[in-house]
């Protein structure tokens, strides 16, 4: 291999130069599209980013619910969760089964799975192979960030691939793990996924900069940190965020990671089990 100074001086300068320039442009890219983010995260109320999110469903339809897609089971650090936390669990409750993937997959596996998600597209495509796979069972049509009202208690609850990250706030994520808590025995696992906060988090502060800004005009609540705007509303957590918000939602961290992606498992606590009570009193 060539040595780099053996290389022409200008060729050398050339080089160095459009590295230079294109990290600078990587930079400056970054830095326009955290703006952009900022500006519409102040100025959208929270329906707009729920239209905005059945718009991206919408429009990914046919990949979201392939056939070869959602057969495939579960990814590997799915099953690996499950077979670790999820030992003596045999019903459980899979929020946002998107095409059914999930609850095929743990089927498969032997357990007795319920689901439901917001999007009708969605619940029709889930309900239509299930029934062709002999699967008997009926995945239920809810609005966004709630979950169906009923009586049975499940042995655990798996939030559906991702699906945590796309809910709008603090509050409204720890409201829906409290009604998910409601319907789960004591020490009964949750296993729910996000996309972690980057060490590097410079353009999340220029975006609530922005957002936070504009929403002081509007006098709305302030965005978090963490909160961005892509095809669709994402937040991105630390693990501190994540044992946050289970805690508040009746739920104990037991396990976190991001290998391959960020997951975590929480563990319905015995001082919160009195809500499951109410709930069912």
């Amino acid at each position: 291999m060539m040595n780099h100074k053996s290389y022409p001086l200008i060729v050398r300068i050339h080089a160095l130069a459009y590295v230079q320039t294109f990290k600078n442009l990587v930079k400056l890219v970054d830095f326009f599209r955290a703006v952009f983010a900022g500006f519409w995260l102040g100025i959208l109320k929270r329906e707009t980013l729920l239209l905005i999110n059945k718009f991206y469903y919408e429009k990914n339809l046919i990949s979201y619910c392939d056939e070869e897609h959602n057969r495939r089971g579960l990814w590997n650090w799915e099953r690996k969760v499950i077979d670790k936390c999820f030992q003596g669990c045999k019903s459980l409750l899979v929020s946002a089964v998107g095409g059914g993937r999930e609850v095929l997959g743990l089927h498969q596996l032997g357990y007795d799975v319920d689901g439901f998600d917001c999007h009708p597209e969605f619940v029709s495509c889930a309900n239509e192979r299930l029934k062709k796979e002999g699967v008997y069972t009926t995945i239920q049509l809810v609005p966004p960030d709630q979950c169906p009202i009923g009586h049975k208690i499940y042995d655990g609850i798996i939030i559906g691939w991702g699906a945590y990250t796309f809910i709008h706030g603090r509050e409204q994520r720890i409201a829906f793990l409290k009604k998910l808590r409601v319907q789960t025995r004591a020490g009964a696992p949750i296993l729910l996924s996000f996309f972690d906060l980057p060490e590097n988090a410079r353009r999340f502060k220029v975006i609530i900069t922005i957002g936070n800004a504009i929403r002081w005009m509007l006098r709305r609540n302030f965005l978090e940190i963490g909160d961005d705007l892509k095809s669709t509303y994402v937040h991105y957590f630390t693990r501190e965020e994540i044992e946050s918000e289970l805690n508040e939602g009746g739920f104990d961290l037991t396990f976190y990671s991001t290998f391959q992606h960020g997951h975590a498992v929480g563990i319905a606590s015995k001082k919160s089990d009195s809500m499951a009570l109410t709930h069912n009193g």
